[in-house]
């Protein structure tokens, strides 16, 4: 199976990072990705570029401030209205796999909220929803490019590849390793969904055999909602960690180059999660 979406030059793509199990958030990047549609004439694209799950379990009073806006998990619920809202839409949703995801199907089980987070979703969902979860799961994608220049990964781009067809034929069962530890070892798949940071030469050439410009990311948690390495990399901190006032999202014009990760721009394409929320320096007003 293909491993890369290959998305269109024409349209809007909607850019969503790691939910880890944020119903409400998932549910208002929907309305973002709708209202987009409307204003577009139904020409528009959503990507999520993995973690949609493992939340933590936490009451409001056991909550520490770092993990940003409080939230209970519902991991099993998002990703079955992705899965509900991808056949809706079909070839305009898109989701990547991330680190979390890959757990359930051949990855080393993720222990961020849990000793085993892999095993307690799955005792939670049961037996017939675990195994629809690894259904979806298994369809999802390992990289997303735009001829706008745009490639995507749910890691930084830190794996050492010849062409885009690494990335292609990258077999998601390749893990055969005992812990998390062991994958960084493992060619291609390791580095997309472990690495939080890349070497701007290693960058560069990903990005490069992937045919692109910029490489978007998410997976490492950014507290003001987004940051620029360089001119080829930015990571995008869409939900998990990260207070209300500063959850962002990208809308990329499909029909237009990015050269530069400094090319997107504060209020066109870094935009808020909740407008109402933001602060004034991500185009919205300063909370009273």
């Amino acid at each position: 199976m293909a491993r890369v979406i290959r998305l269109p030059d024409h349209g809007r793509l909607i850019v969503c990072t790691d939910l880890q199990g944020c119903l409400r958030d998932y549910r208002r990047i929907v309305e973002i990705f709708h209202e987009t549609a409307a204003a577009h004439d139904g020409d528009a694209h959503l990507l999520f570029t993995g973690d949609l799950i493992h939340g933590p379990h936490l009451s409001p009073d056991e909550w520490p401030d770092f993990l940003g806006e409080y939230y209970r998990d519902a991991s099993g619920d998002v990703v079955e209205a992705f899965a509900d809202l991808a056949a809706r839409n079909p070839g305009h949703v898109h989701a990547l796999v991330g680190n979390h995801e890959h757990g359930h199907i051949g990855g080393p089980h993720t222990a961020k909220f849990a000793a085993d987070e892999v095993s307690l979703l799955e005792d939670l969902l049961g037996q017939a929803r675990t195994a629809r979860l690894k259904e979806i799961i298994g369809e999802f994608a390992l990289a997303a490019v735009a001829p706008c220049g745009a490639v995507f990964t749910h890691g930084a781009p830190a794996a050492e590849i010849a062409s885009i067809r690494d990335v292609e034929g990258c077999d998601l069962q390749a893990f055969t390793g005992g812990s998390p530890l062991d994958i960084l070892d493992t060619p291609v798949l390791g580095p997309i969904l472990w690495a939080r940071s890349a070497d701007v030469d290693v960058a560069r050439a990903f990005v490069r055999a992937m045919g692109g410009t910029i490489s978007i990311y998410g997976h490492d948690v950014i507290p003001e909602g987004f940051e620029c390495v360089g001119d080829e990399q930015m990571v995008v901190s869409t939900s998990f960690g990260v207070f209300d006032s500063n959850k962002v999202y990208l809308s990329l014009d499909l029909g237009a180059h990015y050269k530069r990760v400094q090319d997107l721009r504060i209020g066109r394409e870094i935009l808020p999660l909740y407008p109402d929320r933001a602060l004034r320096s991500l185009g919205g007003q300063v909370p009273d």
